[in-house]
């Protein structure tokens, strides 16, 4: 991890929304007190499962696998994090992180303090309520995450097709490309499956891998409207 000697509130989104929410310069004058931008490299950890909980993240690029311990130990990829994305905003409300966040390539996150964060919603019912409003959403995002990616009936080609389109950099054809193993994870199938359906994608040039060996630097180039037509089949 690496403090950025610089940031600008204006590229974090939590940061734009609590402005917007109502924290000001004029009420808060020490909004940026203590809000620092760092730098994480690949494989490295945000925070980790269980340890108390002192910030949220706001991602303002690259991608974060939230992983989960299950009960014999493993690790589970739960959810997956992209630019605009705040990690744990849920802990605003906890004690300690429920979860582990794991940066995929390099990875540029705000991090704000819980204790400046609690301050400031504890004197703003308006902000309570929108920070309410945001973990319900990502609730049904993690929802909506299990429902589409994981088991169930539906063709694990159909669900690689969407998994790729959720790890959509930004409206262009560039995807993060997780590893064989953490894609395996995500969607509850072997990474030998998940092998056959990339090859099986890039023979027919609906996905062609781009950049270097490098994890930071590597990327699926797809054909978007070729995934969403995949990403419907039942």
């Amino acid at each position: 991890m690496r403090r950025r000697a610089s940031r600008d509130a204006f590229d974090c989104a939590l940061c734009r929304e609590l402005l917007d929410w109502g924290v000001s310069l004029e009420h808060g004058a020490d909004f940026d007190t203590g809000i620092h931008d760092y730098e994480y490299e690949h494989a490295s950890d945000l925070y980790r499962v269980a340890a108390p909980v002192d910030a949220v993240y706001s991602i303002l690029a690259g991608t974060v696998k939230i992983v989960k311990p299950g009960p014999a130990g493993e690790q589970r990829i739960v959810r997956v994090l992209k630019t605009g994305d705040v990690a744990e905003i849920e802990s605003i409300f906890s004690d300690a992180f429920e979860h582990t966040a794991i940066a995929v390539g390099k990875v540029r996150a705000c991090r704000i303090p819980i204790a400046w964060l609690r301050k400031f919603v504890a004197g703003s019912g308006r902000i309570q309520m929108r920070l309410l409003q945001k973990s319900l959403t990502d609730l049904r995002e993690a929802e909506t995450w299990l429902s589409q990616l994981t088991g169930g009936a539906t063709p694990a080609r159909t669900r690689m097709a969407r998994l790729m389109l959720r790890l959509r950099v930004d409206a262009g054809d560039r995807i993060h490309r997780y590893s064989i193993d953490d894609m395996g994870d995500i969607m509850g199938i072997t990474p030998e499956t998940v092998s056959r359906i990339i090859s099986e994608f890039c023979r027919q040039g609906i996905v062609a891998r781009t950049g270097s060996s490098i994890a930071a630097e590597r990327y699926f180039r797809g054909d978007i409207a070729a995934l969403e037509r995949i990403a419907q089949e039942v």
